[in-house]
């Protein structure tokens, strides 16, 4: 059967004169992201409120990065425009980086992101102006779309609007140490790939939806959450400062932070709470946040 995401992938490839067949399912979570075997390449197609130029400044900012500074991003594939498919619907193409097979070969670790993050932390200023960071931006358009709002009541939806509206006046009043610049903005292990093309191959940071201007901090926050709730030990905390150089839990934002990133992770269970594994992570993560528990450790999607 062909579903709505194979179609605009069709119109997409065929626009572009890319060869669709063959084409791989390979993730679909905020995104859905396609294998084009006979390229290679990706595609990444948004649905919903992601706009066509948040998605070319993600292009222009990593082609930047990787020209100018050598900085290892996942890049477009070279002169290959994005596609606006339909109002809500837009399909970008980029470089394929084959992945060793799991369990083959090191992995990829906090250690790894602490470096490219240092790096990133002292690019210089882009070449284009980005969007300036907002808290918690996702799952406020997760609450007001159809699929987000309709997986929980509205009870929970108006608390949890709440929430945002509180988190986001505790940010307003922080200072910040480390400064503005030029953020990922969610970045966390499960973002990286490995670039196979190089000798030796390397960490390459991939995802860059949430590209943005705004507090270093931000792209701390991922690693401490991953020790707080998916299991992730003391050790993995150490190896993302002995790269980085900073110690986020020195700071008096830290535990702020840490809720916002805790309701960070909802807008993904919500869109997709369809889904019975989904369903089940959306209400552990909403339980533990409403009952004030800061500890217990969530089934990662």
């Amino acid at each position: 059967m062909v579903t709505a995401l194979d179609e605009a992938l069709r119109i997409a490839c065929e626009q572009r004169q890319l060869d669709v067949a063959g084409a791989e399912l390979i993730h679909h979570y905020s995104n859905a992201v396609y294998l084009l075997p006979s390229e290679p390449a990706i595609a990444r197609i948004a649905t919903g409120s992601e706009s066509p130029e948040r998605l070319r400044a993600t292009q222009t900012i990593t082609s930047w990065l990787s020209r100018d500074y050598g900085f290892a991003a996942t890049t477009p594939l070279p002169d290959v425009g994005l596609v606006e498919v339909d109002a809500v619907t837009t399909v970008t193409f980029w470089t394929y980086y084959p992945q060793p097979h799991r369990g083959s070969g090191a992995s990829l670790n906090s250690a790894h992101l602490g470096q490219l993050l240092q790096a990133l932390h002292h690019a210089g200023r882009p070449p284009i102006s980005l969007p300036i960071w907002t808290p918690l931006e996702s799952l406020e358009r997760t609450l007001a779309s159809p699929a987000g709002s309709g997986a929980i009541s509205v009870e929970e939806r108006e608390w949890l609007l709440d929430r945002v509206h509180d988190v986001r006046a505790q940010i307003s009043e922080l200072d910040w140490p480390l400064g503005q610049g030029l953020i990922h903005g969610d970045a966390w292990a499960g973002n990286l790939l490995w670039d196979n093309s190089t000798t030796p191959p390397r960490a390459v940071l991939c995802d860059w939806d949430r590209v943005s201007w705004g507090p270093r901090e931000v792209d701390l926050i991922p690693t401490w959450h991953a020790a707080v709730r998916y299991g992730r030990d003391e050790t993995w905390i150490q190896d993302f400062i002995n790269q980085y150089g900073y110690d986020l839990r020195d700071w008096a934002g830290y535990p702020t932070l840490l809720e916002m990133r805790d309701l960070a992770q909802l807008p993904g269970p919500l869109r997709r709470a369809s889904n019975p594994p989904h369903a089940a992570a959306l209400r552990q993560r909403l339980g533990a946040i409403r009952a004030g528990d800061r500890t217990t450790t969530w089934v990662a999607l």
